[in-house]
């Protein structure tokens, strides 16, 4: 009785809309698979969805690489300093709103921004470069967006770990690096699929977004059908991760 609760806003929130959207998808303006068979027969709603998955899997790369040693070195520095640099750092992405984190790296981005200033006083470039509006420009934006979901269940990991492991290994002959990677990493693997798992599914999501609150001008089934695409994409990923890992394992590593 006491999951009731839980139960209802799981069924209201999550297991409703979903079935609704693949409903929908399915049953208008007529019942079939019209809107999936269009979808996939027409090149730009293919190129949209590979781009999507492309995207979100370079984001899910750099993402899972760069947040394991920054949640390692959150667990193992003894400085306060550094650590609070870090957080702050690792943490900035969730105390602002999705515009000011784009509008800021459009001023950074943007032919005489802040980056292509500094390149060129440093003599690096002889023009400046065209980063804004490219796909590098979009990775960096869910980069920078996604890059506290990977790095915060692979630090919970790493603390839930004994302090005395890596040292042991140490007093055993293995070099720090050695030990760090022979030891704590199979310890933290479980986390760093989770993460991945959940930085991938968030930055499908990117696409959908605008799409299904763009306004009343967009084809809504067509919509529908694109979401349910992309959420069995996602739920094949997790689903592939969760196989691997072993579910008991992800969901302890999801706290």
């Amino acid at each position: 009785m006491l999951l009731a609760p839980a139960i209802v806003l799981l069924v209201g929130l999550f297991v409703v809309p979903i079935v609704r959207i693949v409903w929908q998808a399915l049953s208008e303006p007529t019942f079939g698979l019209d809107r999936f068979r269009e979808f996939w027969l027409t090149l730009a709603s293919r190129r949209a969805l590979l781009t999507t998955l492309r995207i979100s899997a370079i984001v899910t790369v750099l993402c899972t690489m760069l947040s394991v040693p920054i949640a390692w070195e959150l667990y193992s520095t003894r400085s306060r300093w550094v650590r609070i640099a870090l957080w702050s750092a690792a943490l900035f992405p969730l105390w602002t709103s999705g515009v000011v984190r784009n509008y800021a790296f459009t001023i950074i981005l943007q032919r005489r921004g802040i980056l292509n200033t500094w390149l060129l006083s440093l003599g690096i470039i002889r023009e400046p470069l065209a980063l804004l509006y490219t796909e590098a420009a979009v990775v960096m934006g869910i980069f920078y967006t996604m890059l506290p979901y990977a790095i915060l269940p692979i630090y919970a990991s790493f603390a839930a770990q004994d302090e005395q492991l890596v040292p042991a290994a140490e007093s055993l002959g293995a070099s720090r690096l050695r030990a760090i990677v022979d030891v704590a990493l199979p310890l933290a693997a479980p986390s760093i699929f989770a993460a991945a798992a959940i930085v991938f599914v968030i930055s499908v999501g990117f696409y959908i977004t605008p799409i299904l609150l763009g306004g009343p001008l967009f084809d809504v089934p067509g919509a529908a059908a694109t979401a349910s695409i992309l959420f069995f994409t996602a739920l094949v990923i997790v689903a592939g991760v969760a196989r691997v890992v072993g579910l008991d394992r992800m969901r302890t590593a999801l706290g």
